[in-house]
């Protein structure tokens, strides 16, 4: 299903940001499901567009909001996958239980968030939870990846971003292949400091059989471009899972009704589409 050395993943389920954006405007909460179903619609135009995207393209969504999207997805033959973690939820808690009942997709994907410094007992708790997610992907069949996200707090900001989150991210990466936790694809922030690039690679070569893929973080696309040049040495960097960055600004649209359903998901395409250009370029 994944190809190991390439995945164009657009990452599309986001849940409490669009609560919060539909409260904050008294929009029912049932029109986040057309925002799904734009993210999907764009996903498959760029791949009626792009080998690229029709060989190597995934699509991420939630069962929370997007049952309806997933079932058409699996019988279009789309690469879907669907997250395991509750929205928002710190520490690291399932959408449903038991977990695997919100797991319809081809690929399950987890978001874990990680300080060296928390409490050991809240680390613990994650890590149970990790390898028996891990323990249950095996046994169905599905690849699993593993956003982590480390968050800044009374560090200097240039600083943390070239080498303190990389070193935090390095750190977890080591601590799960102790623990046996080897998922397919590593979720990984960017950075734009070769450096730290290159001790994240580092990290996730120690398992010859894992892989990184670089997230958005609702980032323009030059920034984005930088977080592509800075890993292009990184031998384990297979791809991108970006959302926001390409689906935000047409669906927020759509939603207002300034644009289109046709318009927003034509526009999400061509944005998508740019993002696979540039990975293409950075490889170069």
């Amino acid at each position: 299903m994944f190809h190991p050395d390439r995945v164009y993943m657009l990452a599309a389920d986001h849940r409490w940001q669009w609560e919060e954006f539909c409260d904050a405007r008294a929009l029912p909460r049932e029109r986040i499901r057309d925002v799904k179903r734009l993210a999907a619609d764009g996903f498959l135009l760029a791949r009626d567009r792009s080998a690229a995207a029709r060989e190597f393209g995934a699509l991420l969504v939630d069962e929370q909001y997007s049952s309806a999207v997933i079932a058409d997805m699996l019988e279009a033959g789309v690469a879907v996958g669907t997250p395991a973690e509750k929205a928002g939820a710190v520490p690291l808690a399932w959408a449903t239980e038991p977990f695997s009942a919100a797991l319809t997709g081809r690929f399950v994907k987890v978001l874990a968030r990680h300080r060296s410094d928390e409490a050991p007992a809240v680390q613990a708790g994650q890590w149970a939870k990790l390898e028996a997610l891990q323990t249950w992907c095996r046994a169905a069949g599905k690849p699993l990846v593993l956003e982590v996200l480390v968050a800044r707090r009374h560090e200097p900001e240039a600083e943390f971003e070239a080498t303190g989150r990389p070193a935090m991210i390095a750190g977890f990466i080591a601590e799960a292949y102790r623990r046996g936790v080897t998922p397919e694809f590593w979720k990984i922030e960017g950075t734009l400091a070769a450096d730290g690039a290159r001790t994240i690679d580092a990290a996730i070569a120690a398992h010859p059989a894992c892989r990184q893929i670089i997230l958005g973080k609702a980032a323009d696309l030059s920034t984005i471009d930088r977080w592509f040049a800075a890993c292009a040495a990184s031998a384990t960097a297979s791809g991108f899972a970006i959302g926001r960055s390409v689906f935000w600004e047409p669906s927020t649209a759509f939603l207002t009704g300034a644009i289109t359903a046709n318009a927003a998901a034509a526009a999400i395409a061509e944005t998508y589409l740019e993002l696979v250009d540039a990975w293409s370029r950075s490889r170069r």
